[in-house]
């Protein structure tokens, strides 16, 4: 069981992480002027904002239980 916990702390780190970076880098697109200004004027491009937004809270928040799960397997591989 702890290499199995091993395992999918590791797995929800990776998808976490990858799931934070495509929110991330989505959400760059709309941190200047020009991307207020289409925020204010478009309820797609708001959506599409909190959409990201929600994704890089989501992908922070799994990639931060996925090391704790890890480090969990980690340590309790050692003492066995």
């Amino acid at each position: 069981m702890k290499a199995g916990a091993l395992a999918v702390g590791v797995f929800l780190m990776v998808i976490g992480v990858v799931v934070f970076w495509i929110g991330y880098s989505d959400l760059q697109q709309y941190g200047g002027l020009l991307g207020q200004i289409s925020q204010s004027l478009s309820a797609e491009v708001r959506n599409k904002v909190a959409q990201d937004q929600f994704m890089a809270a989501g992908g922070g928040v799994a990639a931060i239980i996925g090391l704790a799960v890890t480090i969990y397997g980690l340590a309790a591989n050692r003492k066995n």
